[in-house]
């Protein structure tokens, strides 16, 4: 049933995002996007880009994700994806695996703790004896967070409880389902959240912040293609397009991906390593 739910995924995905149009006469390239929120949620965030790269490259681009981190860190890993947009430190991840630098969003990457309104926690050190809900052990996001709680003496099984949600969009729900006593979630996401829910919940503490989203190229993917890519992505938000787009998703625009910006990524990946 997993896989075939899998399969349901993909197949919604590409009837979204193949165009019909000549460009469908050429093989496409898949675009690999992390699942950071719902499949929806992907999809009406980052159509407009996917229209993008088709037009920067000529070629139809399907869009495609992953149930959760490790499904698409393997995928990633295993070639599946010609592009990917992922977490900053999966970038590096995949740049250690031959993956080629694109551009990186402007955003920062940075965890909020949130809890109900009419919660009596007022710090992160009222934590004790609560539950904690974040996504993916291997997201940035829970790696800051996790930091963080542990230089306040919260540790995991001792004296709190980590819950793991799939994404951070479902993170983010869990006290209002009484589900945990505080999230941590994006803050990305915190920000596009509607107001109802909003005004229900307030926010607690914030993590450090790390560098946005990181848009990689596969290996076989030809060096001319990727330069060709990187400068139509680096003009994007100014095309009316792509202002629309930076507004919607909050990634605010495209720059170079630096070596210091890489070398700062290195403690996230860890994880991984010791795998």
């Amino acid at each position: 049933m997993a896989d075939m739910s899998i399969f349901r995924m993909r197949w919604l995905l590409f009837i979204f995002i193949l165009p019909t149009t000549a460009l469908a006469n050429q093989p496409p390239y898949t675009f690999g996007i992390f699942p950071y929120v719902t499949t929806t949620q992907l999809i009406r965030f980052h159509k407009p880009l996917v229209e993008y790269f088709e037009a920067s490259l000529q070629r139809p681009v399907i869009l495609i994700t992953a149930p959760d981190f490790t499904t698409f860190v393997n995928r990633t890993r295993e070639g599946e994806y010609d592009f990917i947009m992922t977490a900053p430190h999966l970038g590096l991840l995949a740049e250690k695996q031959g993956y080629k630098r694109v551009v990186m969003s402007l955003h920062t990457v940075q965890g909020i703790y949130v809890v109900r309104k009419d919660s009596k926690i007022m710090s992160l050190d009222d934590l004790q004896g609560k539950v904690v809900t974040m996504a993916a052990r291997e997201a940035i996001i829970f790696q800051t967070a996790e930091h963080q709680m542990k230089q306040h003496g919260l540790i995991d099984g001792k004296n709190i409880t980590i819950d793991v949600a799939r994404t951070h969009n479902n993170a983010m729900f869990a006290p209002l389902r009484n589900e945990a006593d505080v999230a941590v979630t994006g803050i990305l996401l915190w920000r596009k959240l509607g107001q109802a829910n909003k005004d229900q919940m307030r926010e607690l503490a914030r993590t450090p912040p790390s560098p946005g989203f990181l848009v990689m190229a596969n290996p076989r993917i030809p060096d001319s293609v990727v330069d060709k890519l990187r400068y139509t992505l680096l003009d994007f938000k100014n095309t009316p397009q792509g202002e629309n787009y930076f507004r919607v998703t909050g990634l605010k625009g495209f720059k170079p991906i630096t070596d210091p910006t890489m070398e700062g990524l290195e403690p996230y990946i860890k994880i991984y390593n010791d795998k």
